[in-house]
């Protein structure tokens, strides 16, 4: 079985970088796409590794489509490792990957090029590692849809809900508990 590339794809706790870790773990009976034995052993002095980013950008109701490389990659990835990919984990600081999406001549100047955040929106990580002497290449793909910031605003919704009050004007209850409703099933798709 050739390597199965496992990734962990989140957004930071504040919602200001993009996180991509690998968790792919050795080769073993149990796992038999791991790094190492019959797979590529991601030795980094004889594999190249290459990343970037598809982002799914709604601007007034139009679906843009952006590749993107993954900005600062060599300076901003960090391997546990000497010499291996196995672990590897990058940390995408928000501006960048919205500095990067705004160089699309296509994007309306409504886009906002210096976003604090991660934008709540579709992402599709790919990842290549090739090697050129042995014609080896194989990409890996992998979506990650972020909802940090609705999930951030839901829970802010939710703190400031007095459920106690019995006089109180119930519309902010519905309006946060149709929030949270909404939130959870954006959650499955």
């Amino acid at each position: 079985m050739p390597l199965d590339l496992k990734l962990d794809i989140r957004t930071s706790e504040d919602c200001k970088n993009l996180v991509i870790e690998d968790v792919t773990g050795g080769y073993s009976d149990s796992n038999p796409g791991g790094w190492g034995g019959f797979n590529i052993n991601g030795n980094r002095d004889t594999y190249n590794i290459q990343a970037h980013i598809v982002v799914y950008v709604v601007i007034d109701g139009e679906q843009y489509v952006v590749p993107i490389a993954v900005p600062n990659f060599g300076n901003i990835v960090y391997y546990p490792a000497e010499d291996s990919y196995r672990g590897f984990k990058v940390s995408i600081p928000s501006y960048d990957i919205s500095t990067e999406v705004a160089n699309l001549p296509e994007l309306p100047e409504a886009y906002n090029a210096m976003q604090e955040v991660v934008e709540d929106t579709l992402y599709e990580v790919v990842i290549n590692f090739n090697d050129i002497q042995q014609n080896y290449s194989q990409e890996f793909k992998v979506e990650f849809k972020s909802i940090c910031n609705s999930q951030k605003a839901v829970e802010k919704m939710m703190s400031v809900v007095n459920l106690g009050c019995e006089d109180c004007d119930d519309s902010d209850i519905k309006e946060a508990l149709l929030a949270k409703s909404l939130l959870e099933i954006l959650k499955t798709i």
